[in-house]
């Protein structure tokens, strides 16, 4: 945990620093936007790499404020340096790239580990992180790890700013960082899948769909605040909306039939799967 002196530099720093992006696709979109919203990182500072200047992307990050290029080579030259481009585009995007030595460099690229990262990008100021899409409204799940006494006190803080700023986010062991992907990383899709349903089920019984949405989102995310502000087992809070004989233990029980669980069981382990053949 950063020292308060520390955070002040940081935040100092991070208000005056260049801070670029390899990639533009829809995960730096939404950190860039979680960054600015917290107004953590000025829009002017981002500069942004993306294929081509006709790209939706492209123009996505200049409506945002960033400046955009073509050229990784021109976004290496930032003080920090975040790799968003997929996976296995990771080697030949860093070995094109020529780093300040004194330049921080954050991958959110899946399943590619620190060993790969340092070795590619010929530097030991790197961080691994695996953020949620939920980043763009600050409600985001990140995790992050790096190799301790690579980074200055000041450095050390401002990455825990900005995944602060992001939502929801821990310093982790980097052996954690493909399990907790598969959990808040991807899972964030399965919460969609679920929203999804729910309303089509709310639909089916007469609910104007739009009204459908709002309830089935609002209620997922009035379960999750349940879970994190009362403590309580989530078996334990399920029980209590289960009356005898009533209506909800008859919706559970038809979940338990259709294998519920076990189905979200399935997609972690199979994440987790698909995750660690990326590297």
């Amino acid at each position: 945990m950063a020292t308060s002196e520390a955070k002040q530099q940081a935040t100092a720093w991070l208000k005056s620093t260049t801070v670029g992006f390899l990639g533009c696709g829809n995960m730096a979109q939404a950190m860039i936007r979680g960054f600015v919203q917290s107004d953590l990182v000025p829009a002017k500072n981002f500069i942004v790499s993306a294929t081509s200047e006709s790209s939706k992307n492209f123009k996505i990050c200049q409506d945002i404020g960033a400046r955009c290029t073509t050229s990784n080579a021109e976004v290496a030259k930032a003080a920090i340096v975040f790799i968003a481009v997929k996976p296995h585009l990771v080697r030949s995007v860093l070995a094109e790239c020529e780093f300040a030595a004194d330049a921080l460099l954050i991958s959110v690229a899946a399943g590619v580990k620190l060993e790969v990262l340092t070795e590619v990008a010929r530097t030991k100021k790197m961080v691994r992180t695996m953020p949620s899409t939920a980043s763009r409204v600050q409600q985001g799940v990140t995790v992050f790890a790096y190799e301790k006494g690579q980074l200055t006190a000041v450095e050390q803080a401002g990455v825990e700013l900005l995944m602060d700023s992001l939502g929801f986010s821990r310093y982790v062991p980097e052996s954690l960082i493909e399990p907790v992907s598969s959990v808040s990383g991807s899972g964030i899709a399965f919460m969609y899948m679920g929203i999804e349903a729910m309303a089509d089920g709310g639909v089916k019984a007469g609910i104007p769909r739009a009204l459908a949405y709002e309830l089935a989102a609002q209620t997922m995310k009035g379960a999750a605040a349940m879970v994190q502000e009362t403590g309580q087992h989530p078996g334990a809070l399920k029980d209590a909306v289960c009356s005898p004989g009533g209506s909800t233990i008859a919706g559970v029980h038809a979940l338990e039939k259709s294998g519920y669980r076990a189905s979200l069981m399935d997609a972690v382990e199979a994440t987790f799967t698909r995750v660690k053949q990326l590297g």
